[in-house]
């Protein structure tokens, strides 16, 4: 037999054992509320030491009794019941029941104001029926806490929107019945006065002038405060190259609110920078580039952005100008902001037995229309061509150039849901230093169509045509190529086109299409299958479909999705690898 001590000894060391078991709960209540309380209302930690158990077990229920009805209200249950069984003795798990009773709803909803918009006049009520109509509290829906508050918040803003810069809500009273299970709401908005706008002053100004600014600021005396406008002008500046941060407000003192003056502070970028950057790609190989930028060239304001890059296959240099920004023109009773830049650009390169060496200069004016952002400008290129196996060639080109891009997705690196359009135009003349007649158009799509939460569908396609007699003397740029791992990726970059010697240079007519799967396994890595299809050349009965097929890798990068593909040309009958970044275009 075992000694009575050593029985004594197990009993208290079971019995200190089931002290220290944690104690679980099971909330029986509907939801959102067994949610809140499962969150909210956790046992303590102290319930599983032996000392203080009961004592925690106590408190526990004291909170729980106090604040069930709390979470409840905030939700809209004004008279909730709670009940707390344990299944056993040593209290290790409790069942809380709560009974929520019917939702509270909003009732009568009475939006009063006080200041200058309570006044009368047509404008002044039109202005006050705009305001009710925002209200987002309606009779009828539940009567949540955190909906109301949201709901004043909301109203103070649109107040707020314009004239009164300094409009609050002054008061603001839910009176609630419990047993009709209605809330009565009732907000008082003091507008204050209305405000005009006055003089801009600019703060935070060390480097660069002030006239980068000035270009941008389209407020005047007298005019009547408009949140829309002042935040337009923030963006406005805050888009060109020279602010991290721009913030735009004005003094809401309600004694002076007339030319109430403009406060802009900024807070400057470095004024030079230098980039240094390795990579491979399997379009253009490995690859070296140095950036520089200045964003005060001759203390000007003016923005120099420059780079030289040596691939295996192509080297390219470049000097972009870009003017300070400015205003031109209306849309909408508006003013549009533009930016101008001139630039030169020198490279060479060899591709598909294809090898030219390349001058370009040209400016442009930089704009947005809505969700458009165009690109319109003068370009003269001229280029010499060396196909192997044929005679080298010189061409020019001096040509008005537009492009636009229309993006309407969801998320400008990883899209899941929208599109992307782009449309390019140019034209050149004999006549006016160029080698041919012709007219370029082209265009671009992509579409993201989500399937569920880990699938999606791309599909892409374009298709261009150069109007020319003859393509002879016209530069590379203004014809078609394609292949490549933003094209046909069976086929390697640039290797569908017209053949020329032992060469492949560019043609009049291109026409691609890409359907793509992608399956996400998780918030990094996905996996592809897609199918390529399309042709570039000088006639369309030349064109062929030269369909590919692939399976592919995807991996999330800040800069969007790292495409890695394996893809079989049915026409070659030969596998190709590529990788690029599927960012929108």
């Amino acid at each position: 037999m075992r000694p009575f001590s050593a029985l004594v000894a197990a009993c208290l060391s079971t019995a200190a054992l089931a002290a220290q078991e944690p104690l679980s709960v099971t909330w029986q209540a509907p939801q959102p509320l067994r949610g809140l309380y499962e969150k909210y209302l956790k046992p303590s930690d102290e319930i599983a030491t032996a000392d203080r158990r009961a004592v925690a077990v106590r408190a526990w229920i004291r909170d729980v009794r106090k604040r069930v009805p709390e979470i409840a209200a905030s939700e809209g249950y004004f008279s909730p019941t709670v009940d707390i069984r344990f299944d056993d003795e040593r209290r290790t798990h409790a069942t809380v029941v709560v009974a929520p009773g019917p939702r509270t709803t909003v009732g009568r909803v009475d939006i009063r104001f006080t200041g200058d918009l309570a006044a009368e006049g047509a404008d002044r009520e039109a202005r006050r029926r705009e305001i009710r109509a925002a209200w987002a509290l309606p009779p009828g829906v539940p009567f949540r806490s955190a909906d109301w508050e949201t709901a004043k918040t909301r109203i103070q803003e649109t107040a707020s929107e314009i004239d009164y810069a300094a409009a609050t809500v002054a008061s603001s009273e839910a009176r609630v019945d419990a047993e009709a299970s209605k809330a009565d709401l009732t907000v008082v908005v003091d507008s204050g006065p209305r405000f005009t706008l006055g003089d801009v002053y600019i703060e935070g100004l060390h480097y660069y002038p002030e006239a980068v600014i000035r270009r941008l600021v389209d407020v005047k005396r007298d005019e009547r405060y408009s949140h829309e406008h002042l935040e337009e002008l923030q963006k406005a500046v805050q888009n060109g190259p020279w602010f991290s941060s721009v913030v735009v407000d004005i003094d809401r003192d309600t004694a002076h609110p007339v030319r109430s003056p403009v406060r802009m502070t900024v807070v400057e970028r470095p004024r030079r920078e230098v980039g240094l950057a390795l990579g491979y790609g399997t379009d253009d190989g490995a690859r070296a580039e140095t950036a520089f930028r200045d964003r005060d060239l001759f203390h000007r304001g003016l923005d120099l952005q420059s780079s030289i890059r040596a691939a295996q296959r192509d080297q390219i240099g470049y000097v972009d100008v870009y003017l300070p920004p400015g205003l031109f023109g209306t849309r909408r009773g508006e003013e549009i902001p533009f930016t101008d830049s001139v630039g030169i650009l020198a490279e060479h390169s060899t591709i598909q037995k294809l090898a030219l060496t390349r001058f370009a200069a040209a400016g442009y004016r930089h704009f947005k229309l809505d969700a458009v952002e165009v690109r319109a400008g003068l370009s003269y290129q001229i280029e010499r061509d060396y196909p192997e196996g044929a005679d080298p060639a010189i061409k020019r080109a001096l040509a008005p150039v537009v492009s636009g891009t229309w993006r309407f997705v969801d998320n400008l690196y990883d899209p899941r849901r929208g599109g992307v359009l782009n449309v390019q135009f140019a034209a050149g003349t004999r006549s006016l230093f160029s080698g041919e007649d012709f007219f370029k158009a082209y265009a671009q799509y992509q579409h993201w169509v989500p399937l569920g939460p880990d699938d999606q569908l791309l599909l892409r396609g374009e298709v261009g045509r150069t109007f020319t007699t003859s393509r002879a003397h016209l530069p590379e740029d203004f014809l078609f190529r394609a292949g490549g791992s933003r094209s046909n990726r069976g086929y390697a970059y640039q290797s569908l086109g017209v053949r020329e010697g032992e060469a492949v240079v560019g043609g009049r007519y291109v026409a691609t299409a890409t359907a793509e799967y992608v399956h996400w396994l998780n918030d990094k890595w996905g996996a592809a299958v897609f199918t390529d299809v399309g042709d570039a050349g000088d006639i369309p009965h030349d064109l062929n479909l030269n369909p590919s097929y692939g399976v592919g890798a995807r991996f999330r990068t800040p800069a969007g999705p790292l495409a890695l593909d394996l893809a079989w040309a049915d026409r070659e009958r030969r596998f190709r690898f590529s990788f690029s970044v599927t960012v929108a275009f």
